[in-house]
């Protein structure tokens, strides 16, 4: 399983950056919503792993969960201590045996595609759950790689070639990502016993609308957001997402 150990950490300001523009908050939005309609219950146990900054987990612990982020970066693991989070400077392929078991919740947010060993990593983020616990794991679509560079950067030719590229190369993080589908996930959650519950999509437009600056006005960002929200779980919107989430349980 190939390490990102620095990646992350040495560009954190760009990411704080990203995370502030109108595509980040969408994002986290989104998710957020999705959590909401999936993580029932009180005072349940979560583990965000490569949670970064701990952002997922900040409407869990306002929910009155308890969070506990797990990543290699001790600058963005600082970010999420400052929240009131348990942290640890781990990642899978650590395998903390303590932590085994022990969670009610498992994240698992734009991290597999930087892997490998896809279902490797997925028995190993199962191996976290408490029986009954629910995962949650994310991240880009391929499909949308295409058309992002057919409609957002006008290149039929790029787009032509990222059709069947096996890699694409992140812009906020500096560094090459596998492109993930979410059957394979699936797949890899199946024969770790766990049955998908949920199948959405994040940003299922907003990397559609070329207007940048448009997204930055408050009101035209509150129906932007109002959509992506009422579009998250539907088909066949949900497929153009910039990134696919899953939900499963134990």
């Amino acid at each position: 399983m190939r390490r990102v150990t620095d990646v992350f950490g040495d560009r954190s300001a760009q990411w704080a950056q990203w995370q502030a523009e109108p595509w980040g908050r969408v994002r986290y939005a989104v998710v957020a919503e999705v959590l909401r309609r999936t993580v029932t219950g009180t005072g349940l146990r979560v583990l965000d792993v490569g949670g970064g900054d701990g952002q997922d987990g900040v409407p869990l612990a306002a929910a009155g969960h308890s969070v506990t982020v797990l990543d290699r970066s001790p600058d963005l693991l600082g970010r999420a201590a400052e929240h009131g989070f348990a942290t640890r400077v781990a990642d899978l392929d650590d395998e903390p045996a303590d932590l085994q078991g022990a969670f009610d919740v498992v994240l698992c947010h734009n991290v597999l595609h930087y892997l490998d060993d896809v279902a490797g990593a997925v028995d190993r983020l199962t191996a976290f759950l408490a029986p009954g616990g629910v995962v949650s794991l994310m991240a880009p679509t391929p499909a949308m790689d295409v058309l992002a560079a057919a409609v957002r950067r006008l290149d039929p030719a790029e787009a032509l070639a990222l059709l069947d590229a096996r890699t694409v190369h992140g812009q906020t993080f500096d560094h090459p990502m596998n492109r993930l589908e979410s059957a394979t996930v699936e797949e890899a959650l199946q024969r770790s016993g766990l049955t998908v519950t949920g199948r959405y999509g994040v940003r299922c437009v907003t990397d559609l609308v070329t207007d940048d600056d448009r997204k930055r006005d408050p009101e035209f960002f509150a129906r932007l957001l109002a959509l992506e929200l009422a579009l998250c779980d539907r088909e066949p919107f949900r497929r153009t997402g910039r990134f696919w989430l899953l939900t499963a349980r134990r």
